[in-house]
Formats: C-alpha cells, sequence, structure tokens
C-alpha cells in the first residue's frame, strides 16, 4: 500500500572548518550527500563517490537525501462537467529523487505536496469535459493523461494511474439497495411463475382455491356470484336484443332457434367457476334468487314493446297495413274470393246434416241424393217413382 508523502531530506548537519578526526564519509547506498559551501554551488556525493576537501572547511553545511523509490497515493476531488458534481480519485505512483542538489535548493520537504497542485491542474483540464454519469470513459481519458508523465529533473516519477472511486459507505448502500432489488425482482419472478403454472394448470378454479386459503370460503363464494351475476346480465341483454332487432336476413325458425338456445342458456347452468351456484356442484343452493323468482316472467316482459338502444338503427313498423292487404274484419272483394267449388260431395252433406240441429232439419226442405231437394213433401209414397 502506499504513503500520503515523504520527506526527501533525512539529515541535515552544520560542518566546522577543521574535520581533522571526523572527516566526511561518503553516504550509504539508496542515500545522497549534498555538501553546501560558503560560496558557489552544492556539491552532489554519491555511495561509493570520494568526497573533495573531506578533512577542512569549504562547506558549512551537509545534507543527506533520500533517492530510493516510494510509492505515492494522491487523493484528489476533480470537477466533472457540471460543476456541482465532481469525481473522486486516487493516483497512485512511483517517485524517487533525481537531482538531490536540486530537491535542497528547490527546499521540497513534502514530496506529495510539491506533486498535488501540477498534477491536479493537468488531471482537472481533462476530467472537465466528461459528465458525471460518464465515470469509465472519465478514467480512461485521466489515464491516457498520466501515461507519459516522467516528472522533472528534481524528481523522477513512474508507473502513474489514475482510479475513480466512490465514497465507501455509499458504495455499500448502493451495493445493498442492489443486491435487495435484484433479489425482490427474483423472489417477484418465482411468485409470477407460480402464480402463472397454477393458472395453467388449473385455471381460474386454481385462483379460486388460492383466494378461499387466503380469505376464506366466503371471499371465494362471493367471487363466483359476482361472475355468474355478470354473465347473466351479459345473457339478458343479448335476449334483449336479439328481441328488439330482429334479422331481416334471418329465417324465422333460425330466430327461433337463436331464442330458445338463449333460453336455455339463462335458465341452465353457469360457465362461472364450479359451474357457478348451482345445487349440483355447490350444495345447499338452488338457482340464484333474481332467477328463481323471474326466470319465467322475463322473456314474457321482454317480449313487449321494444326500445331502441343507444345509437342503434331500428326499422319502424308501419302504422296501417298496405293498400292490398284488407283491415282486420273486412271481407275482400268478390274478385278477390276464392273461386267456389260447387261439386257434389257425399261426404259434406252428411256431415253437415248430422252436425244440424232437429229443428233445422224440420224446417229446411229435404235434400235428394239423387235429384235434390223434394218438391213436395206431401206426396205418397206410389208418387216418387
Amino acid at each position: 500500500m502506499g504513503h500520503l508523502t515523504y520527506d526527501p531530506v533525512l539529515d541535515v548537519q552544520d560542518l566546522s572548518w577543521l574535520r581533522m578526526l571526523t572527516p566526511l564519509r561518503p553516504p550509504s547506498p539508496g542515500r545522497a550527500l549534498v555538501l553546501v559551501p560558503h560560496e558557489g554551488y552544492a556539491v552532489t556525493v554519491r555511495h561509493g563517490e570520494e568526497i573533495p576537501h573531506a578533512r577542512l572547511g569549504m562547506y558549512r553545511q551537509g545534507i543527506t537525501v533520500d533517492t530510493t523509490e516510494h510509492r505515492l497515493v494522491l487523493d484528489m476531488t476533480l470537477l466533472s462537467r457540471d460543476a456541482a458534481f465532481a469525481f473522486r480519485s486516487q493516483l497512485a505512483l512511483t517517485c524517487s529523487v533525481a537531482d538531490p542538489a536540486e530537491v535542497v535548493s528547490r527546499g521540497i520537504r513534502d514530496m506529495s505536496g510539491a506533486l498535488f497542485d501540477p498534477i491536479r491542474r493537468m488531471l482537472r483540464s481533462v476530467s472537465r469535459h466528461y459528465d458525471i454519469a460518464d465515470f469509465h470513459e472519465a478514467e480512461s481519458a485521466l489515464n491516457r493523461e498520466v501515461r507519459d508523465l516522467d516528472g522533472d529533473r528534481a524528481v523522477r516519477l513512474r508507473n502513474l494511474h489514475v482510479e475513480l472511486v466512490i465514497d465507501p459507505d455509499e458504495a455499500a448502500a448502493s451495493g445493498r439497495a442492489y443486491r435487495d432489488l435484484v433479489r425482490d425482482t427474483r423472489l417477484d419472478g418465482m411468485r409470477r411463475q407460480r402464480h402463472l403454472d397454477m393458472m395453467r394448470a388449473d385455471g381460474v378454479e386454481g385462483l379460486l382455491a388460492e383466494i378461499m386459503e387466503r380469505e376464506g370460503p366466503r371471499a371465494a363464494l362471493d367471487w363466483i356470484e359476482r361472475a355468474e351475476s355478470n354473465e347473466r346480465d351479459e345473457l339478458m341483454k343479448t335476449f334483449k336484443l336479439v328481441l328488439e332487432r330482429g334479422d331481416a336476413d334471418r329465417e324465422p325458425f333460425e330466430s327461433a332457434d337463436i331464442e330458445r338456445a338463449l333460453v336455455d342458456r339463462i335458465l341452465s347452468g353457469s360457465d362461472a367457476p364450479f359451474g357457478g351456484t348451482r345445487m349440483s356442484r355447490v350444495r345447499g343452493r338452488g338457482l340464484p334468487r333474481p332467477l328463481a323468482e323471474g326466470a319465467a316472467a322475463r322473456p314474457v316482459e321482454l317480449a313487449g314493446e321494444a326500445r331502441s338502444l343507444p345509437g342503434e338503427v331500428v326499422s319502424q313498423p308501419p302504422a296501417a297495413p298496405p293498400e292490398d292487404e284488407p283491415l282486420p274484419g273486412e271481407r275482400p272483394p268478390a274478385e278477390d274470393r276464392p273461386p267456389t267449388d260447387r261439386r257434389y260431395d257425399p261426404r259434406s252433406s252428411a256431415g253437415a246434416t248430422a252436425a244440424s240441429s232437429p229443428a233445422d232439419q224440420d224446417g229446411a226442405a229435404k235434400m235428394s241424393r239423387v235429384r235434390g231437394s223434394l218438391r213436395g213433401s206431401g206426396r205418397k209414397n206410389g208418387d216418387d217413382r
């Protein structure tokens, strides 16, 4: 894991003019000795190199500088395209001192502080072009920007990598919410699949069994009664529509068959679940009360005066019969009467004679079976030849 910062200067020592017993010694590996003279430029001595003027004056200060590599992690806030939102980023890099004398002359004692501002300005010039929702695109662009950054003359940089992060608490909360949503979605899908399987296997009756299990038998029976009542209302509306409208293109016997089928359908069982509330399916129940009381009277009532439905075009019955049709009780003209058959029919005469009363038989003239009416009823038998 990287450190937040480090101090490249390990030791600062004031030197005396005469160092016969304590001469200056070369630094250990990973260290550099910067000798600051009274006048002129500083001298840098690395491990294994010889120190000029190690026993006599000329130097007033000796500074030991750390030249090893350090892994640093810089936390930065980078503004997005909308200034109200910002990316939280971590920049990880490997840092080492390239020129100890330059580090001493700049007075760098906090390496992260020296690197923070220049790198942040460079990264912000990239992040401002991305929206807060373009998380991964912004991260890729930032890494392309720092890929070729290698530091300057004093400090050497390598292995730079930018990672956009979110708040740990926010990540935990959002992850928990996501897992809860996924779990609830899966549970809902399992319940929905169970209901679908039940409906495919048992249909509506399976749902009624579920209602009865949860709410009791009263709720299931109410549901069945409502379904049956709605079905009965639709059948009555259909029956009324058939009676009122009729169909000129349909034969009378076809209309009679339709009406008979509708009446049988109304008076017979129901297509409601479990057959409705019929006695054969639900014990202790007969026909529904509205149907039992008015089943016989309702078709007669519907056969009365027809009323037009809203938006329906119904032909009006004629106010009077056609001119070629006689009025009720009126005798048709003689020319329209059917011709009378005047041929003699013994069976009709015998039937009419038998059906007539005794008084009519005495008052009317006796009919001859051969010649017609007898002219004299007082003739003797001998004159009847």
